[in-house]
């Protein structure tokens, strides 16, 4: 027996540890290749990330991009709607076309000057009562009476009083009404007056 009486110096054996086991190549060779389809997913899934961050770039610039041709279209159609209305508005408000009447004008007024005021009435009466279907045949500017003319047709034998300070193109539309009661009712009259608005007199 040793010192510590223990047989022959050997040490106690506590508990036995099971063998070390070594991998093998095919353990390795799948934990290598674990690792290498760990990265491969992390790329795919960066990969991914960047296109769906490229796809909603896309769609943003696609959004800005079609909200500014709209505005751009609306502030278009908006500039030239506008121009149009003031165009139609200028025109309707530019005087008459310096026309001088084709119509034979007799003035009883001494002197004989006919105000452009006048002229301009006749040059539009006349395009009026062409639309309406008759020819005026001459005027007449009463004595003292500036605000009125009257009015003779072609083949008629009775005249029409017209002011000038009403619409032409109204009293053309009333001259021609009043032309078609007269040949339809068989009206046998020396002259009609159709300065007051709504109402025809006729002698």
């Amino acid at each position: 027996m040793g010192l510590f009486g223990k047989k022959n110096d050997e040490p106690e054996l506590i508990e036995e540890l099971p063998p070390r086991r070594r991998k093998t190549q095919d353990e390795t060779f799948r934990v290598g290749r674990a690792l290498a389809g760990d990265a491969s997913k992390n790329r795919e899934l960066k990969q991914e990330r960047l296109r769906a961050a490229k796809q909603r770039q896309r769609k943003n610039v696609a959004t800005v991009v079609g909200a500014v041709v709209l505005i751009g279209v609306v502030v278009v159609v908006a500039v030239n709607f506008i121009s149009g209305v003031i165009a139609e508005r200028e025109q309707a408000l530019a005087p008459a076309p310096a026309k001088e009447p084709t119509v034979a004008i007799m003035d009883e007024n001494v002197g004989g000057h006919i105000s452009e005021r006048v002229k301009e009435f006749i040059v539009r009466l006349e395009d009026d009562m062409k639309h309406e279907g008759y020819e005026i045949d001459h005027i007449v500017l009463p004595y003292q009476m500036a605000r009125q003319i009257d009015v003779y047709i072609k083949d008629r034998k009775e005249y029409y009083k017209l002011s000038v300070d009403r619409s032409s193109a109204v009293q053309a539309e009333d001259l021609g009404r009043m032309l078609r009661y007269i040949d339809k009712n068989k009206i046998s009259c020396t002259y009609v007056d159709l300065r007051v608005e709504g109402k025809a007199f006729y002698k």
